[in-house]
């Protein structure tokens, strides 16, 4: 990594990914089934968005196996990530891989200390709606995270696309949000992001 020069970077949350009926590993979308978080692949298409309107930042891809590190076959989020991004027409060099994580925190540390090898000026960090809250908390008050928090711009990715492709996105994401197993899981959000402001979070 030391040749890269490029100074914003987009960081995308490796989520909820599943293995199809070809045998390809996926992030999913909200009516999928899967390991992990609901409309992942959103994180992915919207940040193709955001690279597209600057081709000189580089993404991070962030993710060891997570939920699925007992399934022999999977492959890291990141390497999900990377092969989802390629497809999309993001180049190669302009994608780093971190294969060490397994939780949101965990890919926040990861993030700062990438940050800091690229000397990036300028993060963002990518991720669903529902999980904004938890990660911008864990930025502001959790530890070993909090002092790059200057650096740091969050971007849901369901505003992105609905605001990039209305037509394709907006009854999808609003149908996805009415959902009660949607709203439980925000509940549930928020009260970790609570519990991180408060000092209460687990991060173990």
């Amino acid at each position: 990594m030391e040749n890269q020069k490029l100074k914003t970077i987009i960081a995308i949350l490796g989520g909820g990914v599943n293995k199809g009926t070809d045998c390809v590993w996926r992030s999913v979308g909200f009516d999928d089934e899967i390991y992990g978080a609901p409309g992942s692949v959103l994180r992915v298409l919207a940040a193709c968005f955001l690279y597209k309107e600057n081709f000189d930042s580089l993404i991070l891809a962030l993710g060891g196996k997570g939920q699925m590190k007992d399934i022999p076959d999977a492959p890291t989020l990141a390497e999900i990530l990377k092969k989802e991004l390629t497809e999309l027409g993001v180049p190669d060099e302009k994608i780093i891989e971190e294969k060490n994580s397994g939780t949101t925190y965990q890919q926040l540390q990861e993030l700062m200390k990438i940050a800091k090898e690229v000397s990036a000026s300028e993060i963002t960090i990518i991720s669903n709606r529902y999980h904004l809250p938890r990660i911008r908390a864990m930025v502001e008050y959790a530890p070993l995270v909090k002092d790059a928090a200057g650096k740091i711009n969050f971007a849901s990715a369901e505003e992105i696309l609905i605001e990039k492709k209305p037509e394709e996105w907006k009854a999808i994401v609003e149908k996805a949000y009415e959902s009660a197993e949607m709203k439980e899981l925000i509940k549930k959000e928020d009260a970790g992001a609570l519990q991180v402001r408060e000092g209460k979070y687990k991060f173990s």
